[in-house]
């Protein structure tokens, strides 16, 4: 395995990503984060996926989904104007009304959390090999870095990652483990992913098809 440095200043390179992420015209993106736990010695385990698209800074859609039970919902924001999908109906909301409920899918979205993350990874990459991922050529960086698990009760024991920067510099895959134990003993795990396509391809985002309800 190659030294990060061997690959040529990883640090200004994971240090300027999240601009070089921002300067993309356009990009589709799915996240999923997993868990096992143990609430008073009862195992338990989830998986939530959240998805969107960026096609500018007054176009984007968001979802998001729970894997386990199937409960899901989408947004999509043109402008000043908002739309909610649950089930195959889309139904208008306000702006701000859009952008609460996707508060919690855009904390995952890289466009939010690869600027928090990609200093402190960055300072524990090491070179992999250049790769293709998502039809993307990028290098490939393992890390050690934990402190992407925001948890005081949780005392994180294990954690280790895998990113890949595009050759023209913004993140197109990463993928964190972490394990730990919290004050009563429990132990649990959690998994966090996150893939970059269609960068800089025509992603259209369109007001969807309102059908008015009757009231019959």
């Amino acid at each position: 395995m190659q030294s990060a440095q061997g690959a040529g200043a990883p640090d200004d390179l994971f240090a300027q990503s999240p601009n070089a992420l921002a300067d993309l015209a356009s990009y589709r993106y799915v996240t999923v984060f997993s868990f096992t736990d143990e609430v008073e010695g009862k195992p338990e385990s989830g998986s939530i996926e959240m998805s969107g698209a960026f096609a500018g800074p007054d176009r984007r859609m968001a979802a998001w989904k729970d894997l386990g039970s199937g409960e899901e919902f989408s947004v999509i924001r043109v402008g000043d104007e908002a739309w909610m999908r649950e089930g195959d109906k889309w139904t208008p909301i306000p702006a701000m009304v859009a952008d609460a409920m996707t508060q919690v899918v855009l904390m995952f979205a890289p466009a939010t959390s690869w600027g928090e993350l990609a200093g402190g990874v960055g300072t524990t990459a090491t070179y992999v090999g250049t790769e293709t991922v998502n039809g993307i050529r990028a290098r490939h960086y393992a890390s050690t870095y934990r402190d992407w698990v925001e948890n005081e009760d949780v005392k994180v024991e294990d954690a280790s990652g895998d990113v890949w920067i595009a050759e023209a510099g913004y993140p197109v895959r990463y993928r964190f483990t972490a394990k730990g134990v919290d004050e009563k003993g429990y132990k649990g795990t959690a998994l966090w992913s996150m893939d970059l396509f269609d960068v800089n391809s025509d992603v259209r985002i369109e007001a969807p098809q309102v059908v008015e309800d009757s009231g019959e």
